[in-house]
């Protein structure tokens, strides 16, 4: 017979799959519930009720669930955990002016990247990558450089992208989409993570990609400043890049997957793009 601690671990493993389920839904009703996490509907309506006491679930007029205020109180808690807002914010909207493309914010977290903060491009076509979605570290140009300033120094591969502090990838995730990416630094020189320039991949010519170099290490070194960190190697790169020097920036990306990297974890309103 199951003790009550395991009882209870069970019931909290059962009502984190039913806050999962909304994934791409912002609403769903008790039967799709039903499906998607495979519980009698009778355990559901107990756990939901639970979880409507605390506002990690709300229920709307026509009886469809939805995801309570609570889990965006949350939201806000881990937000703060990463980074304050009113350093990063800010400069994701001046880069936005600079670019026109949307530009982002990511941490590396257990084996996956994390769209921390982001502000979408003013242009009606863009890539759709909402705060909270979780991107594989093994694709894009945001991956390389997390994964770039992680290893260890000596790791083969990666030699040449922390020397640049820059990357830029075109279809790795999704067929339409294209990045540009740099690491920004935080106290003792860790990578905090890795700012990011984002959009549709007809509008990343290597021309483009050239006139973004600059902008995006300018707003890397001064988002490190601000955050205590060194802002040597992104000085080093940025001089290469306003003097529009190609060769500094020709060396390939490594092509081998991270070993180790798991495939994107679902979470909600994800939709996985660059």
């Amino acid at each position: 017979m199951a003790s009550a601690e395991e009882k209870g671990v069970a019931t909290l493993e059962r009502a984190l799959t039913i806050l999962a389920t909304f994934e791409g839904s912002p609403t769903l009703p008790l039967a799709e519930i039903s499906r998607r996490t495979g519980l009698y509907k009778s355990t559901l309506l107990r756990l939901l009720a639970t979880l409507g006491k605390f506002g990690y679930v709300g229920q709307e007029a026509n009886g469809n669930y939805h995801v309570g205020v609570a889990a965006l109180y949350l939201g806000g808690l881990y937000q703060r955990w990463v980074k304050p807002a009113e350093l990063i914010n800010p400069v994701l909207t001046h880069l936005v002016a600079q670019t026109g493309e949307s530009c982002s914010f990511n941490v590396r977290e257990n084996g996956v990247r994390v769209c921390v903060y982001r502000v979408d491009s003013p242009q009606r076509i863009r890539d759709h990558v909402h705060i909270g979605d979780i991107l594989p570290l093994n694709k894009g140009a945001v991956g390389k450089i997390l994964t770039a300033f992680d290893v260890a120094r000596d790791a083969p591969g990666w030699a040449a992208l922390r020397t640049q502090c820059f990357s830029s990838t075109s279809r790795e995730i999704e067929s339409d989409t294209a990045a540009v990416a740099t690491p920004v630094f935080s106290v003792n020189d860790q990578c905090a993570g890795a700012l990011a320039v984002t959009g549709p991949a007809s509008r990343f010519s290597a021309e483009r990609i050239q006139e973004m170099r600059a902008p995006l290490l300018r707003a890397a070194l001064e988002l490190s400043r601000s955050l205590g960190g060194g802002t040597a190697p992104l000085e080093f790169a940025l001089h290469h890049a306003q003097n529009h020097d190609n060769k500094f920036f020709a060396a390939a990306p490594p092509k081998e997957k991270v070993r180790g990297a798991p495939r994107a974890k679902s979470r909600p309103r994800g939709t996985a793009t660059r």
